[in-house]
């Protein structure tokens, strides 16, 4: 599936976990992850923490990354991970601490690096922690009023109630969060990017990292795929609005499908992370036969509103082509 590079904001506030997060996305096999990281200071103490996984984290350290003046620094490191002769599978940007989670979105939508897409923010908060980090300042509702996903860690640690209370008001601040429990910042990274597996090559070539098996965690929480492939055209406004509001279970949705327009067929590859939304026109070959396929990923459960929202994408045989309007759901995200 042709894909742009997607880029994975990893925020929290000091000792959340975060880099326990990206170390063990790191750990875990069949990815390449490009790493940005983000300290607060001269001394870069996260890329030392991190620097067994990766072969060469590009650092951004003296000030707070949504803060920098000059937001080519953040280009010129998704312009070196993006290169096509890296084959990353993602690039994570673990911001400092007391970097604003809005600020850091917008940095990532606005850059002006080609091929790669903004993928999502995921929230690391350790529920044990919450009372000391909201004294030092730290606003729950305003941190996670952006995420895509927020990871709960320490909540083995918590007391059950103290986890339900932190549950309940990241559901009043954000509804479209998914919540996940990771206790030792454990998630499956099949939630946030795919895993190709490419050989590194000798010598190592910078953010790149070979991973080994997967460490055996009873806590794990894996992800579900649920996919379409039909041999048919979609119907433009259904899947837009798909993409834009997809099931609470779904986080992510990748697509490659066909449009039927009044002079032919049109295919568009189309990415969504929580409402966010990236959509691409691509070329297909005149004589090859109308295909969609489309895969939303989210949580191991069975949905079955998902699935019947899944088949109504299809148009039947022989229905009209797309209406103009029906057509420009779609494409104004191009």
């Amino acid at each position: 599936m042709p894909s742009s590079l997607p880029v994975l904001i990893l925020t929290g506030y000091l000792g959340s976990g975060k880099t326990t997060v990206l170390n063990h996305f790191l750990a875990t096999g069949g990815a390449r992850i490009g790493v940005i990281i983000n300290d607060f200071g001269d001394m870069n103490v996260d890329a030392a923490l991190v620097a067994g996984h990766v072969a060469e984290p590009v650092s951004i350290a003296g000030g707070c990354l949504c803060c920098i003046e000059d937001p080519r620094q953040l280009d010129d490191a998704l312009r070196t991970l993006s290169r096509p002769s890296l084959e990353l599978d993602a690039v994570v940007i673990e911001g400092s601490g007391i970097a604003e989670p809005p600020g850091l979105i917008h940095m990532v939508l606005g850059s002006e690096v080609r091929d790669v897409r903004f993928g999502g923010l995921v929230e690391v908060i350790a529920v044990a922690r919450v009372a000391l980090a909201e004294a030092s300042g730290w606003d729950l509702a305003q941190h996670v009023k952006a995420a895509a996903v927020v990871l709960l860690t320490t909540t083995d640690l918590a007391d059950p109630r103290e986890t339900a209370a932190v549950r309940e008001r990241i559901a009043h601040a954000n509804p479209h969060a998914l919540v996940i429990d990771a206790p030792h910042g454990a998630a499956d990274p099949r939630l946030f990017f795919d895993a190709a597996e490419h050989p590194v090559p000798e010598g190592g070539q910078l953010a790149l990292w070979e991973f080994g098996r997967a460490p055996d965690h009873d806590h794990h929480v894996h992800h579900r795929a649920t996919a379409l492939d039909a041999p048919s055209v979609v119907d433009p406004a259904a899947f837009a609005e798909l993409l834009e509001d997809p099931p609470a279970s779904v986080h992510r949705i990748k697509a490659i499908v066909d449009v039927a327009v009044g002079r032919g067929i049109r295919r568009f590859v189309a990415h969504s992370v929580a409402g966010y939304v990236s959509v691409d026109r691509v070329s297909r070959p005149s004589d090859e036969p109308a295909r969609s396929r489309v895969v939303a990923i989210g949580l191991e459960r069975d949905d079955a509103a998902l699935r019947r929202r899944l088949d109504a994408l299809v148009r039947p045989d022989g229905a009209p082509a797309a209406t103009a309007r029906e057509l420009r759901r779609l494409t104004r995200f191009l």
